[in-house]
């Protein structure tokens, strides 16, 4: 009896202790019922089902950008493009309550190019060549998901010399969790700069930024930075905005 009192009692304090350490619920996007029909689009193909609030709030994050056009996917089409060469906006970083830049270029010749250049400032030693090999292997990453369209289109990121020719210019440190747009950290793994470099193209966070709590699709690029992969929705977010207003 008294052993029973005692395993209760710790287990009491156990579930307390995990819930006063778990982050609350997050608030659901003001307009993400609005948008279901999207996400059941973009989600068709993936956990919907099995994980239906995870992937809902993998979703709705990405609806905090200041670039609120929201097509049907059919829409993404060749002959709904417009002619842009620069992208600009912010989206929502650490669950939607700081607005944080993105920027990246659009080259257009026989097929669209999403650019990203980014510089280093004061590497020191092989550090250049380690993030050019790993940028590299990141960008193979997003180029080997892509989802299809009737255009050709690719993404590259570029390695430059100076903060002046590049979107974003980082410092280099041994460890960090970033922001994406000012640290980077030498111990990062190509997913994870993948996952980063999303960021640079306005892909939000899908986990809670502040305490890295997952209550996001685990199978997400955005939501598992180093072991995620990049599902269809990431790629909407970006192709949405070369489409006809």
């Amino acid at each position: 009896m008294l052993r029973g009192v005692v395993f209760s009692f710790f287990l009491s304090l156990f579930v307390s202790s995990a819930l006063l350490a778990a982050p609350a619920p997050r608030p659901v996007h003001p307009r993400a019922e609005e948008y279901r029909w999207l996400y059941e689009s973009l989600f068709a193909d993936t956990d919907l089902n099995l994980f239906p609030s995870e992937s809902f709030i993998s979703f709705f994050v990405h609806l905090y950008d200041s670039d609120e056009f929201m097509p049907s996917p059919e829409l993404i089409s060749a002959d709904k493009l417009r002619q842009v060469s620069r992208i600009t906006g912010t989206m929502g970083y650490v669950n939607g309550v700081i607005k944080k830049r993105y920027i990246y270029d659009i080259e257009t010749s026989s097929e669209i190019v999403f650019h990203v250049r980014v510089h280093f400032k004061d590497p020191v030693g092989e550090d250049v060549e380690n993030f050019r090999r790993k940028v590299a292997a990141a960008q193979n990453i997003w180029n080997a998901s892509k989802v299809v369209t009737n255009f050709s289109y690719r993404f590259e990121f570029e390695v430059v010399s100076s903060a002046e020719e590049a979107h974003y210019s980082v410092n280099v440190m041994d460890k960090t969790r970033g922001p994406y747009d000012m640290n980077w950290g030498r111990d990062w793994s190509p997913t994870t700069i993948a996952h980063e470099l999303g960021h640079m193209m306005g892909i939000a966070d899908e986990y809670q930024t502040l305490s890295g709590f997952q209550d996001c699709l685990k199978t997400s690029l955005m939501c598992s930075s180093s072991n995620g992969k990049l599902m269809a929705h990431h790629y909407y977010f970006i192709l949405r905005r070369l489409v006809v207003r």
